[in-house]
């Protein structure tokens, strides 16, 4: 694996592009792509199957016909060994068969370079010698692979063409695996026989041996000495080995062949870095979203089911007294509590859900698979039919039971109001989930709603507040939500209530509006309200995730 062309001060030059690459987005004569071989389930879509997942890639990185889509897939899970389980969801993989899918995403489109981060981590002696022997041919095939490995086996470090070793912040040796002994040998570092030279040198870092990290700095010129370079690559492998390295080799010239990219080492001025446009990758993306949240039982069917069984609780609790006067203060409690239940389930639904996707954005955008406005927009239609489906049950079952006026303005207002609540208290979701982690926002994310709870008109009321505080109900979005929904109800000039009992104070609902100070609340202020407000924390969050995704990579 050859990452610096054998070119004298590519080391230097190297450097300069990484860290341009990082600071300003600039790649440089060639586009680089980076592949996390660390196996975890966080790094792919779990309920997608392999071909399902090859398939997105491809769609979002190629620009050939479906055919020769097909036909690049079909190559890349045979070349990978991936064909037997084509079929087989991403998270029943094991942990080289993910690792060899990770590798396969970022191989759709050709890559003229590829940074794994630790691709043997987590397997065993022989599935990590089967990674890397892959990881050799995608290298004599033409690509440049570029390792990360802590502590690679003897074995592990003959299949090596170069390495750059760095101690404390400093290269201490750059060249060839085979050169790796006799350099320690020529600064007078003797490595025993039958003893890993990697494990060696670690020792040597280590200090174990004595101080020596400054003199292999300085032997090496801290990378830039070329001397300990090797011309020629030298890995031995067993028969079995080489039949297969020579199958695996073969079937990657034909991908590097039939590559669309073109040239990878040529990048046109003013090309677009997506093959995709921003409404293509749109589609796919939400297609995408589809398969898995109708695949995702705890996301779906747990939420369908909980707002199900809640508006039946709730319906058989408050049966039957939306139209009685006598009832009037228990249907306020009643609005109050579905709002309140509605924004937490939307709430909490996004906070623990968007982290665990943060990985897979991180790789995919860093990779250059879609623009992040892409992303982020199919992320929230996706999630809108089911967000709508489950209020709507909950709103029609409760709406029903509890047995308010059945007027299709009032039915149709009420809903959009709660509708607007519940997309205010996801996006509030997206933004907490976005800036922390599933168990921080678990415990902080109860205590940014609460606020907005305390001052939404029902535990207190406006004019009963201290004057000091009056302010923040109106940074409240449950007090618009919530002076809309009893407008809805009880405002447009209803008519008086039946009462069931001798005298009923609030059989006039303009009585009930003036007592708790919402008879000069106006529906549509509350929405236009509800609607600024929501834009500003759409436009927040994806600012976050924008900033948090540039600080990770």
């Amino acid at each position: 694996m050859d990452p610096f062309h054998r070119k004298s001060g590519v080391v230097e030059k190297f450097e300069r592009g990484i860290q341009s690459w990082r600071t300003h987005g600039d790649y440089g004569p060639v586009r680089r792509w980076k592949v996390d071989a660390n196996g975890r389930f966080g790094w792919f879509y779990p309920l997608l199957t392999v071909q399902e997942a090859m398939r997105v890639a491809a769609d979002l990185k190629l620009t050939v016909s479906h055919r020769e889509k097909k036909q690049k897939i079909d190559q890349i899970l045979v070349a990978m060994s991936l064909d037997t389980c084509r079929h087989t969801r991403t998270g029943q993989l094991s942990g080289g068969e993910r690792k060899r899918l990770a590798i396969a995403l970022e191989l759709i489109n050709s890559p003229p370079i590829m940074f794994l981060d630790e691709p043997t981590s987590g397997l065993d002696s022989v599935t990590s010698k089967y990674c890397i022997t892959l990881l050799k041919q995608l290298a004599k095939a033409g690509q440049t692979i570029i390792c990360s490995i802590h502590q690679p086996s003897a074995s592990l470090l003959n299949m090596i063409d170069h390495i750059y070793v760095v101690a404390n912040g400093f290269c201490v040796y750059s060249g060839s695996t085979q050169n790796l002994v006799p350099y320690l040998s020529n600064l007078g570092l003797q490595c025993p026989m039958h003893y890993n030279p990697a494990d060696y040198l670690m020792e040597i870092c280590n200090g174990d041996y004595g101080k020596h990290v400054l003199r292999l700095v300085d032997a090496i010129e801290n990378g830039k000495n070329n001397a300990w370079r090797s011309s020629s690559n030298v890995t031995t492998v067993n028969c079995q080995e080489e039949v297969i390295a020579l199958n695996v080799t073969a079937s990657f010239q034909a991908l590097r062949r039939r590559s669309p990219m073109g040239s990878p080492h040529k990048k046109c001025k003013g090309s677009s870095e997506y093959a995709a446009n921003f409404w293509k990758q749109m589609i796919i993306l939400l297609k995408r979203n589809a398969i898995r949240l109708s695949r995702d039982r705890v996301l779906t069917f747990t939420r369908l089911s909980m707002h199900f069984i809640i508006a039946l609780l709730v319906g058989t609790i408050y049966f039957k007294i939306g139209q009685d006067a006598v009832y009037v203060l228990d249907n306020f409690n009643l609005l109050f509590f579905n709002i309140m239940f509605l924004m937490f389930s939307a709430f909490s639904a996004t906070v623990t859900t968007f982290p665990s996707e943060l990985p897979i954005i991180t790789r995919e955008h860093f990779n250059r698979w879609y623009k992040l406005h892409s992303f982020y927009l199919a992320n929230k239609l996706a999630d809108l039919p089911i967000q709508f489906a489950a209020i709507s049950m909950y709103i029609l079952i409760v709406y029903y039971m509890s047995d308010q006026l059945l007027e299709l303005r009032r039915f149709c207002l009420y809903t959009l109001m709660c509708f607007a609540i519940s997309m205010v208290a996801q996006t509030f979701g997206l933004l907490v989930g976005t800036g922390m982690k599933v168990q921080h926002g678990m415990i902080f994310g109860p205590l940014t709603i609460l606020p907005f709870l305390i001052f939404s008109g029902f535990f207190v009321q406006f004019r009963d507040a201290h004057p000091y505080l009056r302010w923040l109900f109106h940074l409240s979005f449950l007090k618009y939500g919530f002076e809309g929904v009893m407008v809805a109800m009880y405002g447009y000039d209803r008519p008086k209530l039946s009462c069931s009992d001798v005298y009923c104070h609030f059989a006039v609902p303009e009585k009930l509006l003036s007592a708790v100070g919402m008879k000069q609340a106006d529906y549509w202020f509350c929405m236009i309200v509800l609607t600024c407000l929501y834009l500003v924390l759409d436009i927040g969050a994806f600012a976050l995730l924008k900033l948090k995704l540039e600080k990770r990579l």
